[in-house]
């Protein structure tokens, strides 16, 4: 285990903050994280970008294929990231103006967001930033940026306990946790999309128990020169020309146990192979429909005659009590 964790990759994150303030809520998340990095955190380095110095987008500054250079510094720090972490407050139920700004340049061709993992949380009053969450989430789907779907993090910043002091700084402990659950899925979910798997040489000593994993479980590793290649074309290390037939390997025999699951689930709970389904079983219970429907109209039949004497019986009586009646007043 010690090896393992000696050996485990470290990921490059670039932190964007959509506020510009100086004492800004959203940038004392992304110092908190840049902490937990130092200090709880291994195998993580965050990367700050300022993206204030950034002009407006302006395709006219655009010449010959080239970018500004200011915009050009800023994409080259977002295309050696292995993933993105946003901290951005709510503007009009959407996304901050210079933030939206930072993600338009970065998505000028090529797009140097395409295939990374991201991550967004967001401080601001009431929901808390949900709303514009929702909206870069919606965004990222179009630059191919795949943010993690949990925990999510929204930070009401005007509640009591107080959870940023005079400075900006994040001191609420609950707040803290979430933060750090945040980073360690990033974290994960970056080396799942790198080609980090599970290692295949150790796959004799934990043996699979019904398409699940032992109780020991894998060891992640990194890819290395020559050894599986990332799931999506895209990446760089694809155009290296690495194979992935060990990753379909993996993925086939995922497949298959799956399958297996599926099919044991289906015969202990639903009991397909089980003698009261055969056809046999099938024709008992048609015959038994037919009979309790006979049954049935036997039964409507006999209270619907029982109905009509109780009627007939009472027109008659009031009949004959009508006639003593007549017979009365008129003699």
């Amino acid at each position: 285990m010690e090896a393992m964790a000696a050996a485990k990759p470290v990921i490059k994150v670039a932190a964007l903050c959509g506020s510009l303030r100086e004492g800004s809520y959203n940038r004392g998340l992304l110092r908190y994280a840049m902490e937990l990095t130092k200090e709880e955190i291994d195998g993580i380095q965050i990367d700050y970008i300022d993206i204030s110095p950034l002009p407006m987008l302006n395709t006219d500054l655009e010449g010959d294929g080239k970018y500004p250079p200011v915009v050009e510094a800023f994409r080259q720090r977002i295309l050696v990231a292995d993933s993105i972490l946003f901290a951005s407050p709510e503007y009009n139920y959407s996304v901050t103006g210079p933030l939206k700004n930072a993600i338009d340049w970065a998505s000028r061709s090529p797009n140097v967001f395409a295939n990374k993992a991201a991550a967004i949380v967001s401080v601001a009053g009431s929901l808390g930033g949900a709303r514009a969450q929702y909206h870069y989430r919606q965004i990222g789907v179009y630059l191919d940026l795949h943010f993690i779907n949990k925990p999510e993090f929204f930070l009401n910043a005007y509640e009591s306990p107080a959870k940023f002091d005079s400075d900006g700084n994040l001191i609420d402990p609950a707040s803290k946790k979430r933060m750090k659950k945040v980073l360690l899925a990033l974290q994960a979910f970056t080396l799942q999309l790198q080609g980090c798997n599970f290692n295949l040489s150790t796959t004799s000593e934990f043996p699979r128990r019904i398409g699940r994993l032992s109780e020991e479980g894998h060891g992640l590793t990194p890819y290395t020169e020559g050894s599986l290649a990332p799931p999506f074309p895209a990446s760089t290390r694809y155009k290296l020309g690495r194979t992935s037939e060990t990753y379909d390997w993996y993925d086939l025999e995922t497949c298959n146990n799956e399958r297996s699951v599926v099919s044991q689930f289906q015969d202990e709970h639903f009991r397909l192979k089980n003698k009261r389904y055969t056809p046999n079983a099938r024709e008992r219970m048609y015959k038994f429909g037919l009979v309790a429907s006979w049954v049935f109209f036997l039964i409507v039949i006999m209270l619907n005659y029982r109905v009509n004497s109780i009627v007939d019986a009472c027109c008659k009586r009031n009949v004959f009590s009508r006639s003593l009646d007549l017979w009365v007043a008129y003699s």
